[in-house]
């Protein structure tokens, strides 16, 4: 078969970047002094961050990977709610995915809420991208008009779309970040199937 069998087979490194084993709480800092509750979605931006849906606190955490340092990008931990604002005075309720753009703007599906916010990673704004705040629905539109049931997963392409695992609803959206137009990609709204 023309393979070496005595080539050895590259063996992958796993390494803990932040949070204590063991230990769920809401605390900023460096490395494993950092806690967190409930992670549930993960990015980076290629500029060396990564960014967490920490879903148990309510709240979206930047971790600078070169120094391990963990800080509270938006949300106030242990608080739900649909505020839009900086910082802690944005509100969450269950963010659980999170996607990062070629400008470097984050989006977070807040499932409880069933929208799509967006975070201004430098100012730490937060607004309300897409869908309606305690409307579920499996609506396209644009913007406000669009409805989600509580998306989960979201990725963004290269293109300036954004895709959403409208959970259930049971299909995929896809939304693009120019426009705010939310379309129906794969599925049927309400339906299950396979």
């Amino acid at each position: 078969d023309g393979m070496d069998a005595t080539v050895p087979v590259p063996v992958p490194v796993l390494s803990l970047v932040a949070g204590g084993i063991g230990g769920a709480g809401n605390l900023d800092g460096v490395g494993t002094a950092a806690r967190f509750n409930g992670l549930t979605g993960a990015a980076t931006d290629g500029a060396g961050n990564l960014y967490i849906a920490d879903n148990g606190n309510q709240t979206i955490r930047k971790v600078t990977l070169a120094t391990g340092a963990v800080t509270t990008l938006a949300g106030s931990a242990g608080m739900t709610g649909t505020t839009d604002g900086t910082g802690v005075v944005a509100l969450f309720r269950g963010p659980t995915g999170v996607a990062v753009d070629a400008a470097g703007n984050l989006y977070v599906s807040d499932s409880g809420n069933h929208t799509i916010r967006k975070v201004d990673v430098t100012t730490r704004a937060v607004s309300t991208f897409v869908g309606i705040a305690g409307t579920p629905g499996g609506a396209d539109g644009v913007g406000t008009a669009a409805t989600f049931n509580f998306p989960g997963g979201v990725a963004v392409d290269s293109a300036g779309n954004l895709y959403v695992a409208d959970t259930r609803s049971n299909t995929i959206r896809k939304v693009v970040l120019a426009t705010r137009a939310v379309s129906t990609l794969a599925g049927n709204a309400g339906m299950t199937g396979s």
